[in-house]
């Protein structure tokens, strides 16, 4: 199996706090990862150790999948350790104050394609960097419309 290492980022005008308030807020996924249909908080506390079932589909699949928090750090650093699904791995919700106002919001997913493992790694991660992509312009869209 080969690995995905897929990462992306941009630049928001808006603090790092408003955008770690809806980046790492999981019910506000659907509005913004456009892979998310839908979710359920399992454990509501934003803490090592949460985790919460995604809903949704890529590549025209219907997909599931639980991520785990792993590592937490507000407004700064959401860490999520997927742990069954599509793909089994790590994503990874970094926010940091850029010089001369607002912030660089970035997303980098690394592990293992899981059930689509019979995909050549070159298949996952092209169409996994322009979700990405758009998950942060849309991201980007509803924080600075605030």
């Amino acid at each position: 199996m080969s690995t995905i290492d897929v990462a992306a980022d941009i630049d928001i005008a808006a603090a790092p706090t408003d955008i770690a308030a809806v980046m790492f807020d999981p019910a506000r996924e659907p509005e913004w990862v456009g892979a998310v249909t839908g979710v359920t908080v399992i454990d509501p506390a934003l803490a090592v150790g949460a985790r919460v079932e995604h809903r949704g589909s890529f590549l025209g699949r219907e997909i599931a999948w639980t991520t785990e928090v792993e590592r937490f750090h507000f407004p700064h650093v959401l860490a999520l350790r997927i742990s069954d699904g599509p793909f089994v791995g790590v994503v990874r919700y970094e926010v940091q104050r850029v010089a001369g106002g607002g912030s660089r919001a970035a997303i980098r997913t690394t592990g293992e394609p899981g059930r689509f493992g019979f995909l050549p790694a070159a298949l996952v991660t092209g169409p996994m960097r322009t979700a990405i992509r758009a998950d942060l312009s849309r991201l980007k869209a509803i924080v600075e419309a605030v």
